[in-house]
This record gives structure tokens, C-alpha cells and sequence, in this order.
């Protein structure tokens, strides 16, 4: 049977009956989180669900020892990570946070603005990227690379304007989405070590989803991420 669990008006799960004990044993969930079944309609404490179950209490390399809570505001993760789940948010709390944007919403406003804001959100990302990896150079490709498509246009625009036609310049193209995905790849390189290392949430960025979607991918994970940092919670990556 699975759960799911509510707090703050969110919902998070499935989690089988194994995975509440282990998230209770951390401290991820709490005994007075709501909680209900695939067959339940009515939300529950948890308390009611574990009733007299053992919870064990497993050693993790992430733990703080003795246990310390949260004060309310723990973390849940899908467990594929052992060594996370104990860590509390309050621990970063005076780390940087991405911005909060849907990735449906950078998608938009992008073919609204005829990819320009792609450009600028690209920006916005590798400056964040940035700004916890200060040796990252995703920025400095990422601007190269808006700079070889400027010239791109610019050209482009000159042969409209004296001879009624442009050609596309498939040279400027090329070396500027080549630019912009080595600026992707930087990122996620250096996002995963930080998320490994810093604020070990163990991100794992797929390198697929990174060529063909880029910003929108990152983004995805920028709003679980900064989610966290604001509620307690860590979504499960998909």
C-alpha cells in the first residue's frame, strides 16, 4: 500500500509503509504530519498509521549525531539518497537560492519574446551557477555565445537592409549553439558538485534532458530546489 503526505497544503508521495518508517527514524516526516492511503479519503496523522510499528533507526553518513530536529520543518526525498535525508534546510539558510520560475513559464514568455528571454534566462542561470561555483565559466560561454549570435543577426540584418534578402549565416549558428552547450554542460557539471558536496541533495542532472532542453531542464530543478529552501521539502527527482 502506498502513502502520501501533506503538509503546508502540499502533497509529496507515494511512499510505501518501510518508507514512512525510515523518513520518521530521520525526522524527515513527523508523527503529526497528515498522512492517507491510495484507498483513503479522509488525511490522518502519521502517528495513527504507524501505531504500534517499529520504527528503526538506521545510521546514516548524513546524520547529525544525536538526532536534532527540525522544529517542525523537516526534509522528504525519494530515498535514493541515504545519506541526505536527515539534513535540515535551516542549515542552508543563508545560501543562495535560484530563482522560482515554472519551466512552462520561461517556455512562453520565449516564443512570445522570439527567444530573447531564452538568452536572458540563460543568464539568470549561469549567474546563479555562478554565484555557489564562482569557478564556473558556464556564464562566460553562455555570453560568448550570445555574442557570436548578435553578430549573427546583425549581419544578417545588414544584408536585408542593402540587398532586400539575408541568407542565414549558418557559420555564426553553429558556433553559437556550440558555445551554448558547452555552457550547459559547465552548469551541470558544477551544479552536481555543489548539490553533492555543499548542499548534498545528490542532484542528478541528466545529460540528454541537458542538450536538447537546456534552461527549461535546469529550471525544473531550480524550482524543486528553491521550493525547499522555503517550505522544507525536497520533491523527488524525476
Amino acid at each position: 500500500m502506498k502513502y502520501y503526505i501533506q503538509r503546508q497544503l502540499n502533497e509529496y508521495g507515494p511512499y510505501t509503509l518501510a518508507d514512512l518508517q525510515r523518513y520518521v527514524a530521520q525526522g524527515s516526516i513527523l508523527l503529526t504530519d497528515l498522512t492517507r492511503s491510495e484507498g483513503m479519503t479522509e488525511w490522518t496523522p502519521v502517528s495513527q498509521v504507524m501505531g504500534n510499528i517499529p520504527i528503526p533507526v538506521p545510521v546514516q553518513a548524513g546524520q547529525i549525531p544525536g538526532g536534532t530536529g527540525y522544529g517542525g520543518s523537516g526534509t522528504v526525498y525519494d530515498g535514493s539518497s541515504p545519506a541526505y535525508g536527515a539534513q535540515a534546510v535551516s542549515s542552508f539558510a543563508n545560501t543562495p537560492v535560484p530563482a522560482d520560475l515554472h519551466w512552462a513559464l520561461v517556455l512562453l514568455i520565449t516564443v512570445v519574446t522570439c527567444g530573447l528571454f531564452g538568452w536572458a534566462w540563460l543568464f539568470v542561470e549561469a549567474a546563479y551557477v555562478r554565484k555557489i561555483r564562482p569557478s564556473s565559466h558556464g556564464l562566460l560561454f553562455s555570453v560568448f555565445g550570445f555574442g557570436v549570435w548578435l553578430i549573427g543577426a546583425c549581419i544578417n540584418g545588414y544584408n536585408r537592409a542593402t540587398h532586400g534578402t539575408a541568407s542565414p549565416n549558418w557559420f555564426f549558428s553553429i558556433v553559437a549553439f556550440a558555445l551554448v552547450i558547452v555552457a550547459l554542460f559547465q552548469m551541470k557539471s558544477d551544479l552536481e558538485d555543489y548539490y553533492d558536496s555543499e548542499e548534498p541533495i545528490h542532484l542528478q542532472l541528466n545529460g540528454v534532458m541537458t542538450f536538447f532542453f537546456g534552461t527549461l531542464y535546469f529550471q525544473h530543478h531550480f524550482s524543486r530546489i528553491a521550493q525547499w529552501k522555503k517550505s522544507g521539502f525536497l520533491q523527488p527527482q524525476n
